[in-house]
């Protein structure tokens, strides 16, 4: 058996995702993120030793003590096939048939849903992010089954609007009740889309990480500043290294 927790970065780059029969489990995902840079968590002993510096807004509004970066994650293409065949292997469990089409919640699971289309041998239909609003970029014929994948699950936000997009655009399209993703950050076991149902959370792993509503964060009241880590390379930058 692979052992990915012994693995350097040069290692986990030239890894096969064919070697890798079994499921991942939280600590090896987590061991791989965090070889890639693409896993930060707040340093609460720093933050005891006067550096209380930034911590993560998310997209939902709540601020966070841990946040993952897909986009750094699934950069490198074998990495990036070993998550889609991780997710194929659950939704095939899962899924009575397979749909017309798969497709990615923009931007982060973009390249994801092909890779993962790729492994069910499903097309993909391109869905896009135009001035903050998701939308689809392909037409699609009516009556259709689309797949909707996820990249990180906190409360589902996102994958609500994707949702809810293609849906108000195309009423007779049926998406399968399944939110496929990475991780589920919130332990969050489902996704009611208010009109459009409830949709089962499927994630690769589950990983507590701890968040907040801002006027009851932990980490404000330390003098810690919240940022988008997502909203640009130096944000990034910035929390990964305030503390050190």
């Amino acid at each position: 058996m692979v052992q990915i927790l012994e693995m350097e970065l040069e290692e986990l780059l030239q890894l096969n995702p064919d070697d890798i029969r079994h499921e991942l489990t939280a600590g090896e995902l987590l061991h791989i993120a965090t070889m890639l840079d693409a896993f930060w968590t707040y340093n609460y002993s720093a933050a005891d030793n006067g550096k209380p510096g930034h911590h993560a807004e998310l997209k939902s509004g709540l601020h966070s003590d841990g946040f993952f970066v897909s986009r750094i994650l699934l950069a490198p293409e074998n990495i990036r096939t070993l998550i889609a065949k991780q997710m194929a292997m659950i939704l095939r469990e899962r899924m009575g048939i397979l749909p017309n089409f798969v497709a990615g919640v923009p931007d982060g699971a973009t390249a994801l849903a092909e890779a993962v289309g790729k492994e069910l041998g499903v097309p993909t239909v391109r869905m896009q992010k135009v001035d903050g609003k998701i939308g689809l970029a392909d037409s699609l014929d009516p009556y259709i089954s689309i797949l909707l994948i996820e990249d990180i699950c906190t409360r589902g936000t996102g994958f609500s609007e994707a949702v809810a997009a293609i849906l108000q655009a195309h009423p007779e399209t049926v998406i399968l009740p399944f939110d496929p993703v990475i991780i589920s950050r919130g332990g969050v076991e489902e996704v009611s889309v208010e009109h459009y149902g409830k949709f089962e959370v499927l994630p690769i792993v589950t990983l507590r990480v701890s968040d907040w509503m801002p006027a009851d964060c932990p980490l404000c009241k330390r003098k810690s500043v919240a940022i988008k880590p997502k909203s640009s390379d130096a944000s990034w930058q910035l929390i990964t290294t305030s503390q050190r």
